[in-house]
C-alpha cells in the first residue's frame, strides 16, 4: 500500500493547528502580571532612578521591557504546582542569559549555521567546479547561513525589526529549497545543460515570494500576519515534501502517462536515460528524500505540540531548531551524493549518445571510434619498420 494517503493526512492536520489564528497570550492579559508591571514601571523607570545595566542597554534592553521580564518570572514563580503555565506577549517566560533571551535556540542555530557551513565546504570539496548543479546548491547553503544567522539575532533579542529579518529570511529558505526541487525533479538544469524553462520558473517563484514580502511590509511594525505567513510557507513546504516524495517513489511505483497534441508526458526519470523501476542496482540515496521528508515532518510536532520550556530554558521550538540540524546534515549529503550521481550518469551515456547519432546518420554503418594508437601498434606498422637504424651511438670521449 503506498504511504501518500497518510502523508497527506498529517500535512492537511498540520496545515490545520499551524493554521489556527494567534491570539493574545493569557499571561500579559493577567490582572497579576498588569498589577505587577504597573507597580515595577513606577518604581524602576521614572527619570530619576538609576539606569539599567550598560550590558542591557547595549542590546537594547528599555526599563519597560525588563519589567515585562521581571514580572513574567515573578508571575510563573508564583503559580501553583500542576496549574496551567502561561505565555507573555506570544513567549513563554525564558532565563536570559547576559542581555541574550533564550539562549538554548541560539545555540541551536549557531549549530545549524555551522553545518551549513560545512554542507558549503564538502559541496567545494567533491562537486567538480564545471558540475552545473554546484552553484544552485551553493546559493541554497548561503541562502540558509543568512537565515541561521538572523535566527540566531532573533533568538537573542526579540524586537519587530529581528523577528521580520527571521521571518523572511526563513520564506527565503523554504522558496529558494522549493526551487532547487523543481530544477533538480524536472531537469530544469542539469550537470550538463540547461532547459529553457529554468529562467521562467525562477522568475515566476521570485514574483511570488516578492508578493509576500510586499503584503508583509504593508503592515506597521508591531503587526505582523503571523496566520497567512504561516500558511503561505507550509503551502510551499508541501509542494516541496510532495516532489521529493514522488521523486523517491518513482524507483518503486510507475507512474501514468499522459499524452497531449501528440506528445506524451510522465514524471521525469530520476537519472536518465535509466528507468527507475528496472534500474539495477538502484542508486543508494533513492530513498533518502522520502526518509528525509517524513523525520521532518514528524520533527515539526515540535512545533505544533507547545509546551512550556523546561528548566525556562529549553522550550519545544527551541527543539524543533535542534533537531533541523541531523536533518540538515542529512540533506546535505543527498545533495552532494545526487549530483555526483546525476553527473557521472550524464557523462557516461556522451559516447553513446554520440555514436548513435552518426551512425543514423550514415545509414547503420557502424562507426569506428577513433583511439590514439599505443607504442606496440606505432612499432609494428610498415613506415616504423622501414625506418633505417641510426647504428650505434658514437663514442664520446668523458671530459677530464
Amino acid at each position: 500500500m503506498s504511504p501518500r494517503p497518510n502523508l497527506v493526512r498529517v500535512l492537511l492536520l498540520t496545515l490545520f493547528l499551524i493554521a489556527i489564528p494567534i491570539i493574545a497570550s493569557s499571561g500579559d492579559r493577567n490582572p497579576t502580571f498588569q498589577h505587577c508591571l504597573k507597580g515595577c514601571q513606577l518604581t524602576y523607570c521614572e527619570p530619576h532612578q538609576p539606569p539599567l545595566p550598560s550590558y542591557l542597554r547595549a542590546f537594547g534592553w528599555t526599563c519597560k521591557e525588563n519589567c515585562a521580564y521581571e514580572c513574567g518570572h515573578t508571575f510563573t514563580d508564583n503559580i501553583r504546582p500542576g496549574s496551567k503555565s502561561h505565555q507573555f506577549y506570544g513567549k513563554w517566560a525564558f532565563y536570559r542569559l547576559g542581555p541574550f533571551q533564550e539562549p538554548f535556540s541560539i545555540l541551536m542555530s549557531l549549530g545549524n549555521l555551522y553545518v551549513n557551513l560545512k554542507g558549503l565546504e564538502q559541496l567545494r570539496r567533491r562537486v567538480r567546479k564545471e558540475n552545473g548543479m554546484r552553484n544552485w546548491l551553493s546559493a541554497l547553503g548561503w541562502i540558509q547561513v543568512n537565515t541561521w544567522i538572523w535566527s540566531t539575532v532573533f533568538h537573542a533579542r526579540d524586537t519587530p525589526t529581528t523577528e521580520r529579518l527571521d521571518y523572511f529570511s526563513a520564506t527565503l529558505t523554504i522558496s529558494f529549497t522549493l526551487l532547487y526541487s523543481i530544477i533538480r525533479v524536472f531537469h530544469l538544469r542539469t550537470p550538463l545543460s540547461t532547459s529553457r524553462y529554468l529562467f521562467p520558473i525562477s522568475a515566476i517563484i521570485g514574483f511570488i515570494v516578492l508578493g509576500h514580502f510586499t503584503y508583509l511590509l504593508s503592515f506597521p511594525i508591531g503587526s505582523f500576519p503571523y496566520g497567512y505567513h504561516t500558511k503561505f510557507n507550509l503551502v510551499l513546504a508541501t509542494i516541496h515534501n510532495v516532489l521529493w516524495i514522488s521523486w523517491s517513489l518513482s524507483f518503486k511505483y510507475p507512474y501514468p502517462k499522459m499524452t497531449f497534441l501528440g506528445t506524451t508526458y510522465t514524471f521525469p526519470k530520476p537519472y536518465p536515460p535509466h528507468d527507475p523501476l528496472t534500474q539495477n542496482p538502484k542508486p543508494k540515496e533513492a530513498q533518502t528524500p522520502f526518509i528525509l521528508v517524513i523525520l521532518t515532518t514528524l520533527a515539526m510536532s515540535f512545533e505544533l505540540l507547545d509546551f512550556s520550556p523546561v528548566f525556562r530554558i529549553i522550550d519545544a521550538h527551541s527543539l524543533w531548531h535542534a533537531s533541523t540540524i541531523p536533518l540538515t546534515i542529512a540533506w546535505w549529503h543527498f545533495m552532494v551524493e545526487d549530483t555526483i550521481e546525476l553527473e557521472g550518469t550524464l557523462l557516461s551515456q556522451r559516447p553513446q549518445q554520440i555514436g548513435n547519432n552518426e551512425k543514423g546518420e550514415q545509414g547503420g554503418d557502424e562507426l569506428e571510434v577513433p583511439r590514439t594508437p599505443n607504442f606496440i601498434q606505432i612499432a609494428s606498422t610498415p613506415k616504423f619498420q622501414r625506418i633505417p637504424s641510426p647504428g650505434k651511438s658514437p663514442k664520446v670521449d668523458k671530459p677530464e
